[in-house]
């Protein structure tokens, strides 16, 4: 594109080409901006989808709207490109939180069914996905959450040799086990994907397979792989530790979890074999293989359309460093689905899991009587991913790379949220080492949603965090019963007591109470900030939820003057009528995070959580306010985390 001026409003001018078979870089900026078509024709892919464009066509942008032009004619496509800054309307865009298109899958990554979940699993993925589908649910959209329980990993595999088991009976086992703890976290799943057993999918996923082996970037080739010196044993994954070819540091087979970057398994510095303590030995073995170099354009354009997080993007840059990269898809082992023409084979269970998530769209449509087809994936559908940064790899490079070989007519709409690891007083959570707490051990019914607020506030998204179970009954103690409960009481028994439990009438207004009710709405905006796809943050929206019940104990306390309240009464009701309206309000916000809290809250004052509130309005005088059944659920916990009865006293029966 050459650049021809700029006017004297500061306004851009330059003008285009894309040539035959040409695809633009996506990418999005702050100013506005403007293509006038000169010649040809293609089409205009945005965020809100795909329109065909001719000479004479002038297509408009607003800021931060992703924009590609595609050249699918036999002559150049010329255009005139017109662009300024307008800073109100960028603020604008960057604050406002559009509901993304629908539908909307949210996926988190399907948990391996070798053990339970203990809460670093429970903090990333499975919490995220379900807070978010929540809270775009109540705005409206159509969005699922699905999941399901990779049965076919060799870490499966590895926990039946270990519980002399059949690989069978542990993936059934503790996909159950999983799917009971993710209940017990009040984690709403729409559809949740067994692999094990299903005919279907084995069918589906040997169709694709089919696929990818006539596709140009995979070759059968007899490359060097790790082996037992002792057994012959072949070893990837669990099998085989080593260090790091990119960043140096321990790895397990075929990926690193400190950097995020694959491994090849016979390039691991310093190998060692689980099955004995001999160095392995490299041999050669025939496996089919992805060129994952000759991917590199589609990755690289789907990052750049997706909006990947920078450390994803940064894991793209340094695999493109190392030049070319075949990557095995099939492994030789005895548990997994038969590799097609590779005897003794199996789909590894990586590119199994890219296929696995449109068969779970597709089952999804089952049970909802709609059409939706694996084979035939849409460019309609919406897809957002929760995982860890040590899958990195898999979800946003490979997958992606894997989706465009098999599906040409298929452009993935597909945002990334990920998190860190969280750790357990300062080291990694550990299945195989008993290093854990286990969802179950914290979670029933009383504890839930205070361990769904400390999960938020401790989340670890941009960096890793710490638990200890002491900071988890501080939540408890100090923060929930101190603070939240004590002003919900307080705020009840005023009601009850000044209004027979029912909200008053505004009053006379301070300035105190006009503040006041403005930050109602502020921290109802930016809840929804932290919620939204732009501004996703567990951490902020406990955060914020924390702040603002703290602010409205002070505001409670700054009222509470026996002898002014009796000789100033319409400043009381005005008070009494904001606080009521902030509880309602917290009880909306909070719906996605603590849905349990939430609702039980919501029904004691006569409001719904199944909407988002679009602004506040105060709750109309005369509304029935009873959070008594509340108050008293919580008082007499017995939980091992909600033990602290000092902390407030519940109300008067």
């Amino acid at each position: 594109m050459a650049t021809l001026g700029t006017g004297s409003a500061g306004t851009g001018f330059s003008f285009g080409k894309v040539g035959p078979g040409v695809t633009s870089q996506p990418h999005r900026h702050d100013e506005i901006e403007a293509f006038v078509v000169l010649s040809g024709a293609g089409k205009v892919r945005t965020d809100l989808g795909e329109i065909s464009v001719k000479a004479g066509d002038v297509v408009l942008f607003h800021p931060f709207e992703a924009h590609v032009l595609i050249n699918d004619g036999d002559e150049d496509l010329n255009f005139v490109d017109v662009y300024w800054r307008d800073g109100k309307a960028a603020l604008d865009a960057a604050t406002q939180t559009p509901t993304p298109r629908e539908p909307i899958f949210i996926f988190s990554t399907p948990p391996t069914p070798n053990g339970d979940l203990h809460l670093g699993h429970l903090s990333g993925p499975y919490f995220g996905a379900d807070v978010y589908t929540r809270f775009l649910r109540m705005k409206g959209a159509e969005a699922y959450h699905l999941t399901g329980s990779d049965d076919y990993q060799s870490y499966v595999a590895r926990r039946a040799d270990a519980d002399q088991a059949t690989p069978a009976k542990v993936a059934r086992h503790y996909s159950d086990e999983i799917r009971a703890t993710l209940a017990l976290l009040d984690c709403e799943v729409h559809s949740f994907l067994p692999t094990f057993g299903d005919d279907a999918y084995a069918e589906f996923q040997a169709a694709c397979f089919r696929d990818l082996l006539s596709s140009t970037a995979v070759d059968l080739r007899e490359r060097p792989a790790l082996f037992d010196a002792l057994s012959g044993d072949y070893l990837y994954e669990p099998d085989v530790s080593g260090l790091c070819p990119d960043c140096g540091g321990s790895a397990g087979g075929n990926i690193c979890e400190e950097c995020g970057a694959p491994n090849l398994c016979h390039d691991l510095g310093a190998a060692r074999s689980r099955h004995s303590a001999e160095a392995p030995v490299v041999g050669y073995v025939r496996r089919a293989e992805l060129a994952l170099d000759r991917c590199y354009a589609n990755i690289d354009r789907h990052l750049r359309s997706s909006g990947a997080p920078f450390r994803i993007m940064d894991l793209f840059a340094r695999l493109r460093q190392r030049g070319g990269f075949s990557l095995p898809i099939t492994h030789p082992s005895a548990w997994g689905l038969p590799a097609q023409g590779l005897p003794g084979q199996v789909i590894w269970v990586w590119p199994e899991m890219a296929f696995s998530f449109l068969y779970n769209i597709q089952a999804l449509a089952r049970s909802l009587g709609r059409d939706w087809n694996a084979a035939r994936p849409s460019n309609d559908w919406q897809i957002v991913h929760f995982f860890g940064f040590d899958n990195s790899f898999y979800h946003a490079l490979l997958y992606p790379a894997l989706y465009c070989e098999v599906f040409s007519h298929w452009t993935p709409r597909i945002r990334y949220h990920v998190n860190e690891f969280y750790l357990l007083d300062g080291q990694k959570f550990s299945t195989s080492r008993g290093h854990a707490v286990w969802g179950k051990d914290v979670l029933d019914p009383k504890t839930v949603d205070v361990v769904r607020l400390h999960l938020a506030l401790t989340r670890p998204e941009g960096q890793r965090t710490n638990f200890t179970l002491d900071a988890l009954r501080r939540t408890g103690n100090e923060i929930f019963q101190g603070i939240w409960l004590n002003w919900l009481a307080a705020l009840h028994r005023d009601i009850q007591r000044d209004f027979g439990g029912r909200v008053p009438d505004a009053g006379d207004w301070a300035s105190a109470d006009r503040a006041f009710f403005a930050q109602i709405d502020t921290h109802r905006a930016a809840m929804e900030r932290a919620y939204s796809d732009e501004g996703f943050s567990l951490r902020r929206a406990a955060a914020q939820a924390c702040d603002f019940v703290r602010d409205c104990l002070i505001y409670h306390q700054a009222q509470d003057y026996a002898a002014a309240r009796r000789l100033y009464p319409a400043r009381t009701r005005t008070s009494l009528a904001l606080q009521a309206t902030a509880a309602a309000i917290l009880a909306q916000t909070l719906a996605p995070l603590m849905p349990r809290f939430a609702s039980t809250l919501a029904r004691g004052i006569g409001v719904s959580t199944e909407k988002w509130p679009a602004s506040v309005r105060r709750l109309p005088p005369g509304t029935i306010f009873d959070i008594g059944p509340l108050l008293g659920f919580y008082a007499k916990s017995d939980s091992p985390i909600l033990n602290d009865q000092r902390a407030y006293e519940p109300p008067e029966s």
